[in-house]
């Protein structure tokens, strides 16, 4: 296995909500890091088909009929129609304690924890700042970005910090943000984000060998699941330079309360509500899923999958535990010892999530 050399290591600590089958476990952790929050958007919006014929795709994938409210997994037998399971042999009482820690900014950059990838844009205007994973490609190009990202991957996670958590004890598992570019790569990231896919194995192999597992969290779907940097994407962003008459020449923008995401579809601010459903882009987040599936199912180091990290309140529900379901589905059937993690959109009550999902 190759060898780094060992840099100074920022890491980033997250909050992780952990469910297999009926057992839920909720593991909290501070979040440390300094710099500089720094915000883009770029609002995508993709064609839309119908809610039958996305759902009766993604079904057929995972050899569900939409027709047939019992289909037997593995391990389960499962009923489409409330999404719930039953007649479980494999739910057993999950005794395992988690210690993890989040390899953040590595493959999803995120300008707060690694704020020296982004100096580089200090000083620049409307045309040529960079300010979250999308732009940073964008902005650079594919070869300029493919050249610094792997200069990044090299040096901020290396085997010996690996050995380092594992001999501290204080670790036995790591949260690993990837983006669904890395598996189906489009727009920027085409030739930016090149080669990622190899130091996620070497990953793997480093943690394989210490005792580690890891989760892979899917940290950036297409369009944005919350339009902050932390999603790739961040949305609906309106630089305000013009707007300034002291001091003359400063570069503002304002973004935190215009926010949006378009993932699922195309919000309105004004009805806080979403005008259509992007069934493109859910199915490419759902696609993603069974790539991570396909490439992983075998490695012994694989703790499980979160299908999407903190998705906005504003996600439309039906349709978010719906992907939940479907994601569900697909990895318990080519890998049915995962376990599956779900984020709870922000959405905090026991009606919003009581019975999703049950037995």
């Amino acid at each position: 296995t190759a060898q780094h050399k060992k840099p100074n290591i920022v890491i980033s600590l997250t909050s992780f909500l952990i469910k297999e089958q009926t057992k839920e476990m909720k593991f909290t952790t501070a979040a440390t890091a300094d710099g500089l929050r720094l915000l883009t958007s770029l609002l995508v919006i993709g064609s839309a088909a119908s809610m039958s014929s996305y759902r009766e795709r993604r079904l057929a994938n995972v050899t569900v009929a939409p027709e047939n409210d019992n289909t037997q997994f593995h391990h389960f037998l499962a009923h489409n129609m409330t999404r719930t399971c039953s007649a479980d042999n494999h739910a057993t009482p999950f005794n395992n304690q988690i210690r993890g820690v989040n390899l953040g900014s590595w493959m999803v950059l995120e300008p707060w924890i690694t704020p020296s990838m982004f100096y580089q844009f200090l000083g620049g205007d409307e045309t040529n700042t960079a300010m979250d994973m999308y732009s940073f490609c964008e902005i650079l190009g594919p070869e300029e970005g493919n050249k610094q990202l792997r200069r990044h991957w090299e040096t901020w996670v290396t085997e010996e910090l690996i050995e380092e958590l594992a001999q501290s004890g204080a670790v036995n598992s790591l949260r690993l943000p990837v983006g669904d570019w890395m598996y189906k790569p489009y727009g920027p990231y085409i030739g930016c984000t090149d080669g990622a896919l190899d130091y996620v194995d070497d990953l793997l192999d480093w943690a394989h060998a210490r005792g580690l597992t890891v989760l892979f969290d899917i940290h950036g779907v297409k369009g944005s699941q919350n339009g902050f940097d932390n999603s790739g994407q961040s949305q609906d962003f309106e630089w305000t330079s013009a707007l300034n008459t002291e001091p003359a020449g400063l570069v503002t923008f304002q973004h935190w309360g215009i926010r949006s995401a378009a993932w699922m579809g195309e919000f309105d601010r004004e009805t806080i509500e979403y005008t259509s459903t992007n069934y493109e882009n859910i199915e490419h987040a759902l696609e993603t899923i069974q790539e991570i599936v396909n490439m992983y199912k075998g490695h012994p180091a694989v703790l499980g999958l979160e299908p999407v990290n903190e998705p906005w309140q504003y996600t439309p529900l039906d349709e978010l535990k719906q992907y939940y379901w479907e994601g569900y589905l697909i990895v318990k059937k080519d890998a049915p010892y995962w376990k599956y993690i779900m984020h709870d959109s922000f959405r905090f009550d026991v009606e919003t999530w009581g019975g999703f999902m049950a037995g």
